[in-house]
């Protein structure tokens, strides 16, 4: 297969056609995905190996197994993906000159910060910009906090230090400390008090290996670990005397008189921040939206 046109005559309809065949599985679902006809697709595959000179796809006999990746279409596809990611990004960047004040800044929060700190944050924001549109979607892990900026899907992310390598900027908004909590009744006040209990905490969130650091330097060893994604069934644990939970301070309603909540200063506070991707541009409303993050977590504090 000859080199007849060129990479420079590679295109975003020939890598985004080929990486909608390979998630779709086949191409009259990369067809349906894309709004082409099957043949549309079969011909910007057929443009993109004329170009690349080999196969990316191998075409199973009979259609009903998916196409399989070449070992040139591996290599391609680990260049599309981003390719691909980065136009999305330019198309969201141009959306947000259209004007100051207007539009819409698409948020991802997670559950503790969104339930405690995101309420204050749009009103402050409000105030501000009263006529953009937020949209708000949440994240359960840090993966999928950060990784959405990196994609270019949202404009500003809510999460905690450490940043993993990667396009992110980001502003320390508020420290939010880890507290132990027990049942009304419990006994126990400090790490040095769970040796041999259940522990309860939260799935994903990364500063949990210091709390276990810290626990094996004192000699603790829990009866158990167990970590979930949703806040409310770890106090209703807590409350039910199913275990003790180790826990930022935003993560639980103090307001319940089921529980108790008790401060531990030897372990360091979870640093809160924005983020959003260096390498865009940023609206004047989602600059003001990390503003407002900024003012209304100072007041949480």
């Amino acid at each position: 297969m000859r080199n007849a046109d060129g990479w420079g005559a590679l295109e975003v309809r020939h890598v985004r056609a080929f990486a909608t065949v390979v998630d779709e599985g086949s191409f009259s679902g990369a067809a349906r995905e894309l709004g082409y006809t099957q043949s549309a697709v079969s011909q910007q595959i057929g443009a993109l190996e004329r170009i690349v000179g080999r196969p990316v796809l191998r075409r199973p006999p009979g259609g009903r197994r998916p196409p399989e990746l070449t070992d040139t279409g591996r290599v391609v596809l680990a260049h599309a993906r981003p390719l691909l990611e980065r136009v999305k990004a330019a198309q969201a960047d141009v959306a947000s000159l259209a004007g100051d004040h207007l539009g819409q800044v698409t948020v991802l929060t997670f559950q503790s910060f969104g339930a405690q700190v995101l309420p204050a944050v749009l009103s402050a924001f409000r105030a501000r910009c009263p006529s953009v549109e937020v949209r708000i979607e949440e994240a359960f892990d840090v993966d999928g906090l950060l990784g959405a900026v990196e994609r270019g899907e949202v404009d500003v992310s809510f999460a905690s230090l450490p940043l993993p390598e990667g396009p992110f900027a980001a502003r320390e908004l508020c420290d939010d400390p880890y507290v132990l909590v027990t049942s009304a009744d419990g006994h126990e006040r400090s790490l040095d008090d769970l040796d041999g209990r259940p522990l309860l905490g939260i799935r994903g969130c990364p500063q949990y290996r210091l709390v276990e650091l810290e626990m094996i330097a004192r000699g603790v060893a829990p009866e158990s670990i167990s970590r979930f994604d949703n806040n409310a069934i770890i106090q209703a644990l807590v409350a039910a005397g199913e275990g003790v939970a180790i826990v930022p301070e935003l993560v639980i309603d103090a307001a319940d008189s089921r529980i108790a909540v008790h401060p531990l200063p030897e372990l360091p506070a979870r640093r809160l921040i924005a983020v959003w991707h260096r390498e865009r541009a940023l609206s004047a409303a989602a600059r003001e939206f990390i503003d407002a993050a900024e003012e209304a977590s100072a007041r949480s504090q």
